[in-house]
């Protein structure tokens, strides 16, 4: 039996035992604890259950296997009836500590199944962020974890020298942990056919009523709108921007270079930074823009793991060197987040592209540390990244790990004016005036505009020399 197949007749068999009567008490039995506002939604509900148990198309499966949202489209309209998935793209401001967002963003690499969205609504039910909160059976921190829970998956990830659920990091990598844990369980109970439901709705559950209640109910084969699962949803608006977060997700193989390649490889630059402190980018960029963050970069660093992790540590660094040389000079030292020449905002839509340029004919120019410009380059680095940058251009302005994406997925992947990607440039022995020629050959190498290209290269110099590697062949250094 295929497990589009299995799936169904788990789900038929689910639904028969949580029979109508059931539901419908269930649903009259919310009535009154409900305010008038909530009503239409419970309506909504009611039409699904109705659709679900008399067999409509709704139920029917998706024979979609990259469906994201669960089985079937009646799954996909309980879903985005909720909340969503919690798999839109992390908006950082949405945490009112920005301190956080570096944990929780890598906190959340723990498993497939969380994303930063999610982990912050959790954190937001649980404390309302207040890292102090002390509550009843002795829950403590962020998280408000038990202490048997805390005991079991709490480490010392702040390297304070103790395990604490009254330290921020250490309570949101517990909470990682555990929310993990169930949901290694849940899934071996979707692939026994025990539930029904989807994957997050389950884990949700059982983090609230633990995996016997969660295998005891058979799941949870309709919403409830007081249910914790429902309650977490409704906040993922407050973190989420829109798109797909491909941070956490596991990687597929994929060619050297692209996103998620080498993915099993830990990642040269953590939140601590190996090779690039936060104190050193904070040296590099002293007047930059708080759009551009460390977390951030961080973030896309784990993305394109062969970046600054391809070569012995001095070709690391020269990468690093070079890549933020060049995004000092594209961006005004990490100043600009928008291109400042408003008058050529309208001149980036190539109209001939059969998908056009649907945000509009000046919503393609330059954003981000490398300046992304033209609807072909936002149309090939959305697809790349799995974000729909052709429709929703602002992401890169507004999304500070998003930003930093392009300006690798540019680095990694796109030769531009040269003959060799910007990242080829370095690692093959093409210098740091190879990485010019790809990112704006055109107009600068060549005696083009030797001042620019001596700008490049001061920078250059002056970012190796605070990683502490010297810059290479002097004469491989110019276009």
């Amino acid at each position: 039996m295929s497990k589009l197949a299995a799936a169904r007749t788990a789900h038929q068999t689910a639904t028969n035992r949580f029979g109508a009567t059931q539901i419908t008490w269930l649903i009259i039995s919310m009535v009154g604890m409900l305010p008038l506002a909530a009503l239409a939604a419970l309506a909504l509900i009611v039409l699904v259950v109705i659709i679900l148990l008399s067999g409509s198309q709704m139920t029917s499966y998706s024979p979609d296997p990259d469906s994201t949202l669960g089985p079937g489209a009646g799954g996909s309209v309980l879903t985005e009836l909720a909340g969503g998935d919690g798999r839109g793209g992390f908006k950082e401001s949405g945490v009112p500590d920005a301190d956080l967002v570096a944990p929780i963003r890598a906190a959340a690499r723990e498993c497939d199944l969380l994303t930063p969205v999610i982990l912050a609504a959790q954190i937001e039910y649980a404390s309302d962020f207040d890292a102090d909160k002390e509550g009843q059976e002795g829950r403590k921190g962020l998280s408000q974890l038990t202490p048997d829970v805390f005991e079991r998956y709490g480490q010392d990830d702040d390297d304070s020298g103790k395990a604490s659920a009254l330290d921020p990091e250490d309570s949101i990598h517990a909470h990682a942990r555990w929310f993990c844990d169930l949901a290694e369980e849940t899934q071996r109970m979707l692939d026994e056919k025990t539930v029904v439901g989807d994957h997050l709705t389950l884990t949700l559950m059982a983090w609230d009523q633990g995996t016997e209640a969660v295998k005891a109910q058979g799941g949870m084969p309709v919403i409830v709108l007081d249910s914790y699962p429902f309650q977490v949803r409704g906040l993922f608006a407050r973190y989420e921007i829109g798109g797909t977060d491909m941070s956490t997700a596991s990687p597929t193989p994929t060619p050297s270079g692209s996103p998620g390649a080498g993915a099993n490889k830990r990642a040269v630059t953590d939140p601590e930074g190996t090779l690039l402190s936060a104190r050193t980018f904070d040296t590099m960029f002293p007047g930059r823009n708080s759009f551009y963050t460390y977390a951030g970069l961080s973030d896309a660093m784990a993305t394109f793991p062969d970046f600054a992790g391809t070569g012995d540590e001095a070709t690391r660094k020269r990468e690093l060197a070079a890549f933020l040389a060049n995004v000092d000079h594209e961006s005004g030292g990490l100043v600009h987040v928008e291109e400042i020449d408003r008058a050529a905002w309208g001149t980036y839509c190539d109209g001939g592209q059969p998908y056009g340029c649907p945000a509009g004919r000046s919503a393609y120019h330059g954003r981000g540390p490398i300046q992304l410009s033209w609807n072909t380059n936002y149309k090939a680095a959305g697809d790349a990244l799995g974000l729909d940058l052709l429709g929703n251009p602002d992401l890169v302005a507004t999304d500070p790990a998003v930003a930093w994406r392009t300006a690798l997925w540019f680095w990694m992947t796109q030769s531009g004016a040269g003959t060799t990607t910007p990242h080829a440039a370095i690692t093959g022995g093409g210098g740091f005036g190879e990485t010019i020629r790809s990112i704006n050959g055109a107009l600068e190498c060549g005696g083009g505009n030797a001042a620019q290209v001596r700008a490049r290269v001061d920078a250059y110099r002056r970012f190796t020399a605070a990683l502490g590697v010297d810059p290479g062949d002097e004469g491989t250094l110019t276009c």
